[in-house]
């Protein structure tokens, strides 16, 4: 697991080292002779454009291009902004670079060179607001070229969001220091930074300051995976109940119980529209399928210990009805429950109605539906997904996934950013898998936060064995549950 920093944060423990007498050029010497040896080490191009800003992270560029000329690389440098007054450190680079005859006008970019790498250093985190028009169009040119180190973070990206300054470049690999940027495990941030490699340069601020998030991969967590006494009964092994299925929208509740139970719950029910029995019995007989076409008459076993509802429901009025059959026995509740999809739809509506709630909730919206939660617009929630994520905790005292690339995981206390999973999972239906997943965790023991860690890991890593074995378009969501059964059970 990997501890995430504000860029705030960063700079404030740097400050405090400086304070204690180290110094502060020892220091950019030293991340420029790692981001040399680093560069030099992963790339066959021999020739290289730095493009630098006027901070200190130019500073880093403006030794990186001398240590690579000096190593017999053939290196331009370009001074990105000259209007602007460059730090002590930077203005000290640039000038052994320029006595090198290393400084070079930023039309050399104009022509796409092959075999030329390039790299950034024009902002790091540094950058407040959004990019000028003029860095704009000389990060444009960059972007051309096949081969990008960003140095801290990609230049034009928030180092907090993660989001995009306007204009932004796409690294293939960036090289971080000091401490993790949250940014460059969120939205654009996520994406345009390719390969991360990280080095602390000895400042160990992963065990002297408070983390704002973690993040973490299946690896991290695989042995959250429940395990088994040779002993054991069904008994042993939790009860599921999954609450979804409204007309036309049976598949969804379906899927979510066959997850439920194939992720190793004990015993799992359906309560769905009438109309679906049949097929959930032909596709899993194992899974106790009722038609409920009443809800308000229906009678719940408070003894089951995990609730599953949403997915497959609508805004009819029977799905209204099956949400509130379970709201209504929530005070009675010996157990979880996990708020997906429609559920989530109608909570949005009546935030009041959990009051007397004393189960454990877990809730896992996409944006959009965190957006209603909110009553934000879906850009709001995605421009700052770890405050979305908090907010959502502290408004429904809630364990609460905030799914889409780099999903979110917090209550009161935690904040996780998975790393698995990608763009093959954008189809319809691997929610609905998400949420059976987690109750059928639940069931088993897991605590909430646990069981979410752990699904979401194991769902993203399948749909990434998926991709590997046959590429990233056209995943049908059950096709992740072998996946993801074959995975938990490797690591029991």
């Amino acid at each position: 697991m990997k501890p995430l920093f504000l860029s705030d944060e960063v700079k404030l423990h740097e400050a405090q080292y400086f304070y204690q007498g180290n110094s502060d050029k020892q220091l950019m010497l030293k991340a420029a002779k790692v981001a040399t040896d680093f560069i030099a080490k992963s790339t066959s191009f021999k020739k290289f454009i730095c493009v630098c800003g006027p901070g200190n992270n130019g500073g880093d560029g403006y030794y990186i291009g001398i240590n690579l000329s000096k190593m017999g690389f053939d290196v331009k440098i370009i001074d990105a902004i000259k209007n602007k007054e460059k730090s002590l450190l930077c203005k000290d680079a640039f000038n052994i670079a320029f006595n090198g005859n290393l400084i070079h006008k930023s039309s050399i970019l104009d022509n796409n060179q092959k075999n030329v790498a390039i790299i950034d250093a024009i902002f790091g985190t540094s950058l407040k607001g959004y990019v000028s028009p003029s860095i704009s169009m000389l990060i444009n040119k960059m972007n051309k070229f096949d081969e990008i180190f960003s140095i801290d973070l990609p230049s034009g990206i928030d180092p907090d969001l993660g989001i995009s300054c306007g204009t932004h470049v796409n690294a293939k690999k960036t090289i971080s220091f000091v401490g993790r940027k949250v940014g460059l495990s969120l939205n654009e941030g996520k994406i345009s930074s390719g390969k991360l490699y990280f080095d602390n340069l000895d400042l160990d601020m992963q065990t002297q300051s408070k983390a704002l998030a973690i993040s973490y991969n299946f690896e991290d967590v695989k042995d959250l995976t429940p395990k088994r006494s040779t002993d054991s009964h069904k008994g042993n092994h939790g009860k599921t109940v999954i609450f979804g299925g409204d007309i036309k929208m049976g598949g969804a509740a379906i899927m979510a119980a066959e997850m439920s139970l194939k992720s190793g719950s004990g015993l799992v029910s359906l309560i769905t529209q009438p109309i679906h029995v049949e097929a959930s019995l032909i596709r899993n007989p194992e899974i106790m399928t009722i038609g409920c076409e009443r809800p308000n008459e229906f009678k719940l076993d408070p003894d089951n210990n995990t609730f599953v509802c949403g997915p497959g429901l609508t805004d009819s009025n029977w799905s209204k009805s099956i949400i509130e059959l379970l709201i209504n026995y929530s005070s009675k509740i010996n157990g979880s429950i996990i708020l997906d999809a429609g559920a989530l739809r109608y909570l949005a509506k009546d935030a009041n109605c959990l009051k007397n709630n004393a189960a454990p909730i877990i809730m896992t919206p996409h944006p959009g539906e965190a957006a209603d939660l909110l009553n934000i617009p879906i850009k709001e929630v995605q421009q700052d997904r770890i405050n979305s994520a908090k907010k959502l905790v502290g408004m429904y005292s809630a364990t609460v996934v905030l799914k889409g690339y780099g999903t979110i995981i917090a209550n009161k206390e935690e904040l996780y950013i998975c790393e698995e999973g990608g763009p093959e999972l954008a189809t319809g239906g691997t929610g609905d898998i998400l949420a059976g997943l987690i109750g059928g965790l639940v069931s088993q023991g897991l605590s909430s936060l646990n069981a979410c860690l752990l699904a979401v890991a194991v769902h993203g890593k399948a749909g990434s064995q998926f991709k590997l074995e046959n590429g990233i378009n056209g995943l049908a969501a059950s096709e992740l549950i072998p996946y993801i059964r074959k995975t938990l059970n490797k690591k029991r």
